[in-house]
């Protein structure tokens, strides 16, 4: 049979695509002698639409796929889609028009199984259409049963060898979607901010100025730090200072992670503005004030600002400053 003049994609891919899953040409055999290779595929997240991140990381599995076919193993090259997470629920919100908490809750994970299901359907239609080797055959979801029970199994065990445990610490979290999220979910944002130098005082007056871009967490200042080598400060180790705005003292601690070439060398540690006021509240054994609720409001360590949101109060305190 001759080839045609012109190659028509829409038209012969279908046919070969057709043609791959009725021979089983990709499908793993449980019951085969010949060495197994495995894949772990990572389950593509259900958050929308493809782009091309997603068919170039998956073409580096399909490359081992098919090379260790050509040597004789047992490919097992599954395909799952992770929808039992927070990306899903943000798409179901897009997709309705509002919030997952104005939802009765039936109803909304209902949605969630519903979307994801059509979605998931582009997803394979769209990597059956790149060619990728897989056998569907063993295709999962993350919120199906098999997953569920496979999930809590593993934080059965995990708890059982003592390794899972509650505990209150700082963690990334997302006021808007009200939970915890991975650092990977977190995109860094370049803006403007305003560096305000704030007067702490010591006991016989003297100002102590500290320069910070984060004046509404002056509430939950626990220490100041200065670099043991900057001799600007070295009378002031171990001295009490007083809090602008706030009836009371932190004390004044030396640690070298402190850049004496940044503001004017000294810095307040509020729990929590970074990562490093982490390292520093664990580090040297400092006191926790929980000064921004999970809803992004001052609580009522911040004395009169409770209730405002974050921007509110560094307006009003950046402006009661003395």
């Amino acid at each position: 049979m001759p080839l045609p003049k012109r190659y028509i994609p829409n038209v012969e891919e279908p046919k070969v695509q057709a043609l791959w899953e009725v021979n089983g040409v990709y499908r793993f055999d449980p019951n085969s002698d010949r060495p197994v290779y495995s894949i772990d595929t990572p389950p593509p997240t259900v958050s929308g639409n493809l782009h091309l991140g997603h068919t170039y990381s998956y073409t580096h599995n399909d490359i081992f796929a098919r090379f260790h076919r050509m040597l004789g193993e047992n490919v097992f090259y599954p395909m799952g889609f992770d929808d039992n997470g927070l990306p899903t629920e943000r798409l179901v919100e897009k997709i309705s028009g509002k919030r997952a908490s104005e939802f009765d809750l039936d109803i909304f994970k209902a949605r969630c199984q519903q979307i994801s299901e059509e979605v998931e359907k582009e997803y394979k239609q769209l990597y059956q259409r790149l060619g990728l080797s897989v056998d569907w055959n063993y295709s999962y979801r993350t919120i199906d049963k098999c997953s569920q029970i496979t999930s809590q199994k593993s934080f059965l065990d995990l708890y059982k060898a003592g390794l899972v445990y509650r505990k209150k610490a700082p963690t990334i979290w997302c006021t808007e979607c009200g939970t915890a999220i991975a650092q990977a979910d977190v995109d860094d944002l370049l803006r403007e901010g305003e560096m305000v130098t704030l007067a702490f005082h010591r006991d016989n007056g003297v100002k102590v100025p500290i320069a910070t871009t984060r004046p509404e967490l002056l509430p939950a200042c626990v220490a100041i730090f200065v670099h043991p080598e900057d001799d600007r400060y070295s009378d002031l180790f171990g001295e009490q200072v007083q809090v602008p705005l706030f009836d009371r003292s932190v004390t004044v601690q030396k640690d070298r992670a402190v850049n004496r070439e940044t503001g004017t060398g000294a810095v307040m540690c509020c729990t929590f503005g970074d990562t490093v006021d982490k390292h520093w509240w664990f580090t040297h054994q400092l006191e926790y004030i929980e000064a921004i609720d999970h809803k992004g409001k001052m609580t009522e360590a911040s004395g009169p600002y409770a209730g405002l949101l974050v921007a509110e109060a560094r307006q009003l305190i950046r402006q009661q400053l003395p």
